[in-house]
């Protein structure tokens, strides 16, 4: 019988096209990862951002940026609250504080949402600042 060179892979050929292979698939791995880990870190920022935000937008509303519309510190202070959870039970909590009323009126108080995970108390997630007119003590 006679016999061509191109028979087919050798043995040898398949067990180093194999090794080449896994030598790749370890490059890639830790790559692949590393961008899990941030990508369920940023899902648990975007949960956090948007449960600050659901905490800030009903005081807002309440107290709009217009000078025309009379709106008192004291009812801006009583809507400080702590460790209000999240509805969605993502084990979230958020702590809304006010800050100190201005010396003159119309003014601006500092309202924040520090929102927290309930199973690490330490570690804030999202801090969210915003600025609040308002018009009489």
């Amino acid at each position: 019988m006679f016999r061509s060179e191109d028979d087919g892979f050798s043995l040898v050929e398949v067990i180093i096209a194999m090794f080449l292979l896994m030598v790749l698939a370890l490059a890639v791995l830790p790559l692949m990862v590393g961008a899990t880990r941030v990508s369920v870190a940023n899902r648990d920022l975007a949960g956090a951002n948007t449960f600050a935000n659901g905490q800030l937008a009903p005081i807002k509303a309440a107290f709009p940026n217009d000078p025309a519309t009379p709106t008192s510190c004291a009812a801006l202070r009583s809507q400080a609250v702590t460790d209000v959870p999240d509805p969605a039970g993502t084990g979230l909590i958020a702590d809304i504080t006010v800050g100190a009323c201005p010396a003159t009126y119309p003014g601006i108080v500092l309202v924040t949402v520090l929102v927290e995970d309930a199973a690490d108390p330490g570690q804030t997630l999202v801090r969210l600042p915003t600025r609040i007119l308002v018009s009489a003590a």
